[in-house]
């Protein structure tokens, strides 16, 4: 096979040297002639000299954005309701306070045991529950504890949540007031 040099190649061929009759950038807008035709330049005027904004292309995303604040919001109204709306907020329960103690290792919370009257008060069933309740406040308990073993009965009036917080205590009745009987 014999080569043949003699035609030019079209992809090595060196088109900037190439001067024909075409006008360049300069030739066909007098306002370019002062800068140089090898960079390219970009005019973003409008028709009355002033610049015209560019838009941006950005990637839509906001299906995701959605999906994940949907999520967010259920998730806050889930803990919400859980943790810090009770869903009963007048329990009364009539009985005698057996045990009012402070607990807890960091978050230290007065928790109290109680028999319910009633309870007591049935002999055909065997004795089957206490009432146990987290008392937030320190002066609230303290007042309870003198009625702890006396054979008083008290009067307690309760809020029930779903969940336990640990500053609030362990369990899920909250004592709200007392009343000795």
């Amino acid at each position: 096979m014999k080569f043949d040099d003699s035609d030019q190649d079209y992809f090595l061929h060196d088109f900037s040297k190439d001067k024909d009759d075409t006008p360049t950038r300069s030739e066909s807008n007098p306002d370019l002639r002062a800068s140089d035709d090898r960079s390219p330049s970009f005019d973003f005027t409008d028709g009355a000299g002033t610049s015209a904004p560019v838009p941006v292309k950005r990637k839509k995303r906001h299906g995701w954005v959605w999906f994940f604040l949907i999520v967010f919001m259920i998730l806050a109204v889930t803990v919400g309701i859980r943790y810090f709306v009770p869903y009963v907020t007048e329990s009364k329960v009539t009985g005698y306070v057996t045990l009012v103690e402070k607990r807890g290792i960091i978050c230290r919370t007065f928790e109290g045991e109680m028999v319910s009257e009633s309870q007591l008060a049935d002999k055909g069933n065997v004795y089957s529950r206490d009432v146990y309740f987290s008392i937030p406040d320190d002066e609230t308990a303290r007042r309870l504890q003198q009625y702890q073993g006396t054979g008083t009965p008290v009067t307690i009036t309760c809020k029930r949540y779903y969940g336990t917080l640990p500053w609030r205590g362990a369990s899920n009745n909250i004592l709200v007031s007392f009343q000795p009987k």
